[in-house]
């Protein structure tokens, strides 16, 4: 099952309505998210952005072209994917453009798309929803700000492993005890007493 994910550097600019997922930035200096803007969000529901490729404990780097990590022969890239400190493998977000080069500079590395790295790859045309090679694909940035009418982005996510938050389960209805007694009562006008069957749901403290 798809989920939606959406980011931006102003948190208070993404509405939560219809949205699983919500992306904030870790570091640079115009989209730092403060802590408040995490606050904003159900826990488990976001995830962190890396621009500098000096987090790596971030669950993405943005290798958009423009970043810092946009540089001939991703040096970044390739020491960011090398010491992820994640619990899931390291997401590349990055712009259709940047693939082949980005591959290239990986490969050579000994690095691998499914294998050491995932993707988040960037369309943002409002129409492409999935490449012709989805391999580690977990989700493709297909809305920009032109097509959501806001300032954000939104992804479709298709790793169902990816950030799943398991649904907070009901507690369980207490166990019902039923019992069934005789109440032997005496008469009001004879000595010879009456009976009737009573039953009781709360363990013999209480009979009807």
């Amino acid at each position: 099952m798809t989920r939606i994910a959406r980011d931006s550097v102003t948190a208070s600019d993404i509405p939560t309505e219809g949205c699983q997922l919500f992306g904030g930035y870790v570091n640079g200096r115009v989209s730092q998210w403060k802590e408040s803007d995490w606050e904003r969000f159900p826990k488990g529901t976001t995830y962190t952005i890396d621009v500098l490729g000096t987090m790596f404990d971030a669950d993405e780097l943005d290798v958009e072209v423009g970043d810092p990590t946009d540089t001939v022969g991703f040096p970044v890239t390739v020491n960011w994917v090398k010491k992820h400190e994640g619990n899931f493998l390291p997401i590349l977000y990055a712009n259709r453009a940047t693939l082949t080069p980005m591959f290239n500079a990986l490969n050579k590395a000994g690095l691998y798309v499914g294998k050491h790295f995932l993707l988040h790859i960037a369309t943002l045309d409002g129409k492409t929803k999935t490449v012709e090679d989805m391999t580690g694909v977990v989700a493709v940035q297909w809305k920009g700000a032109a097509q959501t009418g806001g300032h954000y982005d939104e992804s479709i996510v298709y790793d169902d492993a990816w950030k799943r938050v398991e649904p907070i389960k009901p507690p369980a209805p207490p166990v019902v005890t039923m019992e069934t007694g005789l109440l032997i009562t005496n008469g009001k006008t004879t000595d010879v007493p009456s009976s009737r069957l009573v039953t009781s749901r709360d363990g013999g403290k209480t009979w009807q």
